[in-house]
């Protein structure tokens, strides 16, 4: 007991002695706010390292959850990396072996008392064409029978209000561990399904549809956990489907063809029971071109 007591003495000496200063951060802000630009994304390294949120500018995306120096960040063209390499188990070389595929540094590393900074070209960079969060105050939203009936659902300026107390709306939800911008779409229940329509879409070269249950809701395997099914439409024909069945957590992804210009695209989610089925979905058109 004793030489534990002393090792956590030790440690609690240690670290403020490898913690980045007030002057330190702010030197690291005064650089981001100068050379940030709109669509860069800000990972810190080690992940639980989050202080740096309070210092970055508002228009940058600030990553760091367990298992974020994985992140693709497709969605950024550029990464920015604020690290502390000194605190404890901090490994620079374990980051760089899952971070560093497909990234191509832009200019130097630059050192601020314990902050390192760091910028990189996003070789895993996807454009976008169209994303659902972005269309979905536009889009038709409904409850669709076995028969092929519809339920309308009314838009309120915020969300898609629907029957029995469900709704579909952008919302920041956590799945598993990490933080996403996604549409609500938990399964009405029965036969039915929870069914998002928008038209007109822009062309895009490939489709991708993520979904995952928010929260502790994929672990569940009990008896009254019914299979999820999620599933992407182009036009009338199946493009993406994800299903979920008991035990299954984390996001998921699948990936669909091109969509010709002009298309009508839709996302529906079912489950025979709509208990702890509570999913968070994304889909998103990739190309070549710039964001509309």
């Amino acid at each position: 007991m004793l030489l534990v007591a002393l090792l956590c003495l030790g440690f609690q000496l240690k670290v403020p002695a490898v913690l980045p200063s007030e002057a330190d951060y702010a030197q690291v802000q005064a650089v981001l706010e100068a050379e940030a630009q709109a669509g860069d994304a800000l990972l810190v390294f080690p992940w639980w390292a989050e202080r740096a949120r309070l210092f970055a500018p508002e228009r940058l995306t600030v990553v760091g959850y367990q298992g974020s120096d994985a992140d693709s960040l497709e969605l950024h063209p550029r990464v920015w990396v604020l690290a502390q390499p000194d605190l404890p188990k901090a490994s620079w070389s374990s980051f760089w072996s899952v971070f560093g595929a497909g990234r191509t540094a832009i200019g130097s590393e630059r050192v601020f008392g314990r902050l390192h900074l760091s910028l990189y070209q996003n070789g895993r960079f996807h454009p976008t064409r169209f994303s659902l969060a972005d269309a979905l105050s536009t889009a038709q939203v409904y409850v669709e029978g076995p028969d092929g009936s519809r339920l309308p659902c009314s838009f309120d300026g915020r969300a898609h209000r629907c029957g029995g107390g469900n709704y579909v709306a952008v919302e920041l939800h956590e799945v598993r561990f990490q933080p996403r911008r996604c549409v609500r779409l938990y399964p009405p229940g029965g036969q039915g399904r929870l069914v998002v329509e928008w038209s007109n879409v822009p062309a895009a070269d490939q489709v991708a549809l993520l979904g995952g249950f928010i929260w502790d809701r994929g672990y569940f395997h009990e008896d009254r956990i019914f299979e999820t099914h999620l599933q992407l439409e182009v036009n009338g024909v199946k493009a993406a489907a994800i299903d979920y069945p008991k035990g299954r957590f984390g996001l998921q992804r699948a990936e669909g063809p091109a969509v010709p210009p002009g298309s009508t695209l839709r996302v529906w989610s079912q489950a025979q029971s709509a208990e702890l089925r509570e999913l968070c979905v994304e889909v998103y058109g990739f190309g070549a071109g710039a964001t509309p």
